[in-house]
């Protein structure tokens, strides 16, 4: 039984690594754009977000569908999509080509976020929900990572190499494709008894948590989105690194996110999820005030190091806690809502970044991500703990 629900997980997951892969590698491949498709700052700005844009409407538009129709049909359509879209972008010659190209594959990997976490949600047990679903988490970091080792060889490449480190990705998606062909569909959705209507998980015995997680989220997202997709950008503007070495530091910072996530999965069925994410979003505020006062290159490393090591408390648990205080009949519908509050949040984060970090007073970046994790930690504590639960 456990062996299927991990295939099954697994499975499930694939969306989240190609969402990791394909939301970090433009960080990397916009520093070779540039050079052969003129950019201007904005421009600039929305080729990084433009894959967060569509996920924005393929997270609410698709969760909605899930809970019409199905975990399974979704699951076996979007990875055939993903391959149209992402072929697209590399191949693509100006700046209108490649946003339109990637809002797409944005809409595609926006609908794995609440069909894969719901399906996680309702295939496990209760005892194990927890690590199961920060296992997804955990393929977004090592789909990160991938698209961080994958720029280390693909700089030297030029304009060859950033259409590799783009259309890379399909190669797995294709395989997975077919392997998801096994996958049944959710017994719990089988069961549900009502045609879902999409503003019914705004009802009131269930608005309260669902609107509260997904502002967490919303807030989330603009600190961990805000820094991650502009960090390239700071090292070099700061002329701290080369190019490659840019991507090796950022895979070492990745790499600590990935162990900090694995040490969250094993831990947050025991020890619950309000805990560790107030832990993260306290030690994260409180380095983002640290960080301008070690703005030299052995600074930025170790306080983004720590900064890597918190954000997995808070990666993890603002995608468990939305899939939990909800129900089957709109489960999708409303994970969907909290994770298109992320993504409008993470497009929000990229944008501001990308702007402050280019103006002069550039050091009210980090107090900006500051102020933001203190209002998450005071909405963290009005929600309940959701540590194994009896889903519905």
């Amino acid at each position: 039984m456990e062996n299927s629900v991990n295939k099954t997980t697994v499975l499930s997951s694939f969306g989240m690594f190609l969402d990791g892969y394909q939301l970090t590698v433009i960080a990397f491949a916009v520093i070779l754009i540039q050079n052969y498709i003129p950019l201007s700052s904005l421009e600039y700005g929305l080729i990084i977000a433009s894959v967060i844009i569509g996920a924005i409407i393929g997270t609410i538009m698709v969760g909605y569908i899930s809970d019409l129709f199905g975990r399974r049909r979704i699951y076996l359509s979007t990875l055939i999509f993903f391959i149209i879209f992402d072929l697209i972008s590399v191949f693509s010659v100006n700046f209108i080509m490649l946003f339109i190209s990637r809002v797409l594959l944005g809409i595609v990997l926006g609908a794995e976020y609440p069909v894969a976490n719901s399906y996680i949600a309702e295939v496990t047990p209760d005892e194990k929900r927890g690590f199961y679903l920060a296992m997804a988490t955990v393929f977004f970091s090592i789909g990160s990572i991938s698209s961080a080792i994958v720029a280390m060889f693909m700089f030297p490449l030029g304009n060859l190499g950033w259409r590799i480190m783009l259309g890379l990705a399909v190669i797995p998606a294709i395989i997975v494709e077919f392997m998801r062909f096994s996958l049944p569909e959710s017994k719990m959705w089988e069961q549900k008894k009502e045609k879902t209507k999409f503003f019914q998980m705004f009802s009131k015995k269930y608005y309260k948590n669902i609107v509260i997680a997904a502002l967490i989220w919303f807030l989330y997202d603009i600190v961990a989105y805000g820094l991650s997709l502009t960090l390239p950008t700071i090292l070099k503007l700061g002329h701290f690194v080369t190019n490659v070495d840019n991507a090796i530091v950022t895979t070492f910072f990745l790499i600590i996110g990935i162990i900090s996530g694995i040490f969250v999965m094993m831990k947050v069925d025991k020890y619950g999820r309000k805990g560790i994410q107030i832990t993260g979003f306290i030690f994260m505020g409180a380095l983002f005030l640290v960080l301008p006062h070690f703005y030299y290159l052995a600074g930025i490393i170790a306080i983004v190091s720590f900064l890597e090591l918190f954000n997995a408390f808070d990666g993890a648990t603002v995608g468990i806690i939305p899939a939990e205080v909800t129900v089957t009949e709109f489960r999708g519908t409303s994970y969907g809502f909290s994770s298109m509050m992320g993504k409008i949040g993470a497009v929000i984060g990229v944008i501001a970044m990308s702007l402050l970090i280019h103006g002069k007073n550039y050091f009210n970046a980090y107090y900006f991500l500051a102020a933001i994790m203190a209002v998450a930690i005071l909405l963290t504590l009005l929600l309940p703990e959701t540590k194994k639960i009896v889903l519905k």
